[in-house]
């Protein structure tokens, strides 16, 4: 019997990646998959990194780099730029770039060591309410060209995101804020940069002692920074107990030494980076204070030569509740600190200016505007404001908080100079479903 031949455009046709053999599953997906990262892999030794995933992240690139480089060009398609200026400099300082002339950035190994793009360093020390991203700060920063000669302010530092990232880059700064905790918070962050190693090593049944100390009220510490952060990693922890059932299974010691245990490891990880890229930290100042009475402080007079802010959002977000188990604990009066709150002082103002609105959120943009007057006030001539704020709803009623505070700052004599829309991604259930940076500079 004569074979049938096959004739050469018949093989070509059945011949699938270079074999007569009919590939497997695994050989079809690898194939696939190379040509995949064909289509999205940035093209360029100077790269986007794989955290740009808005809009908004293309323009906050863009805004840095008008602060970081001589000249610069951003290719969106390919998701690289070319760029002109001191290659180490900008290796150190820029947030949305992976890779700047084929060398890993400092943010990339941030993201790689702690494996989150904000949690890294402290910024992760105790979960906190509305807080904003440290890229974000990093960025505006960047974006101000602030250097170790300037002064950052926040004068609603909360946790102390803008702070602790300013003392991360090597910025002087100072944070003001009303709360306790968010007073504690901010000077643990600080502190935790410049402690000593071992002060960090406990053992678990050390640890199991600090518990049972915690538990009776009879803990202290003759660290200051110790003291503060086993009260810290204990009301997280009994708070984490009651609001959820998950670590039920765990119990409280465990819990407690795991938390511990993170908080080491952030503190290992910070001190590789902080030696492999030798870079100097610079110490924050944080005081327990109001913004609406910062004109008592008469040294703060054009003292900053930029503001980063975003101010709480009192009437969306219950920020005392993460904080009652703390408070609780420490004997402080909730209401009396409820009182400071914008918008809480309760007859403050004769009029409501705000009419349409409800009551709690006109007095709200009352004080606000004052904060704003008084940060004009602290800024220097030339100097930048940032306010990071954001739209919600109350009442089924959606309150027009950003454009208002857009008009707030020109109204005090600001000079407004760009707004960026940022959604904060996964938000179906937030009271706030994105932010906007305001951008202004108080000039003549």
């Amino acid at each position: 019997m004569k074979s049938k031949k096959i004739s050469k455009n018949k093989q070509t046709q059945e011949t699938m990646f270079g074999t007569n053999d009919f590939p497997s599953y695994e050989t079809i997906i690898e194939e696939y998959a190379k040509e995949f990262v064909n289509y999205i892999q940035p093209k360029g030794d100077t790269i986007f990194g794989f955290w740009m995933q808005t809009l908004a992240d293309l323009e906050f690139l863009d805004l840095e780099l008008q602060g970081l480089t001589q000249e610069y060009k951003i290719d969106p398609i390919n998701r690289s730029v070319f760029l002109i200026g001191d290659d180490e400099f900008i290796r150190l300082r820029v947030a949305h770039l992976e890779k700047v002339n084929g060398k890993a950035t400092l943010y990339t190994e941030l993201v790689d060591k702690f494996g989150d793009t904000n949690a890294y360093a402290f910024h992760n020390l105790y979960p906190y309410k509305g807080k904003f991203y440290p890229r974000v700060v990093r960025t505006l920063i960047n974006a101000f060209e602030l250097d170790n000669s300037s002064l950052l302010f926040d004068p609603f530092n909360g946790s102390g995101t803008s702070t602790h990232e300013a003392s991360l880059m090597g910025i002087k700064s100072v944070g003001v804020d009303v709360t306790p905790m968010g007073i504690i918070l901010s000077e643990l962050k600080n502190n935790l940069l410049f402690i000593d190693r071992k002060e960090l090593s406990f053992t678990n049944s050390e640890l199991l002692e600090i518990l049972y100390l915690l538990e009776n009220k009879k803990w202290d510490h003759s660290n200051p920074t110790i003291y503060k952060l086993m009260l810290a990693i204990y009301f997280d922890t009994v708070d984490a107990l009651t609001r959820t059932s998950r670590y039920n299974g765990k119990g409280k010691l465990a819990l407690f030494i795991e938390k511990f245990l993170y908080i080491k490891d952030c503190f290992e990880k910070t001190m590789e980076i902080k030696e492999k890229y030798e870079l100097k930290f610079e110490r924050a100042n944080i005081i327990e204070g109001d913004v609406l009475e910062l004109k008592n402080i008469e040294k703060f007079k054009e003292k900053f030569d930029a503001c980063i802010t975003s101010p709480p959002y009192y009437f969306s977000i219950d920020y005392v509740g993460k904080d009652k188990v703390a408070y609780d604990y420490l004997g402080i009066d909730v209401k009396k600190i409820e009182s400071k709150y914008l918008g809480m002082k309760n007859c403050k103002y004769e009029n409501n200016n705000f009419l349409g609105l409800p009551i709690k959120v006109g007095t709200y943009y009352e004080d606000l505007k004052e904060s704003i007057k008084n940060i004009y006030w602290a800024l220097k001539w030339g100097g930048k404001l940032a306010i990071i704020i954001g739209d919600s709803t109350v009442n089924g009623k959606k309150i027009p908080t950003t454009m208002t505070t857009k008009r707030f700052c020109e109204e005090v004599g600001f000079k407004f100079e760009k707004l960026i829309f940022n959604p904060l991604l996964g938000a179906r259930n937030r009271a706030i479903r994105g932010e906007s940076v305001i951008i202004c500079s108080k000039s003549k």
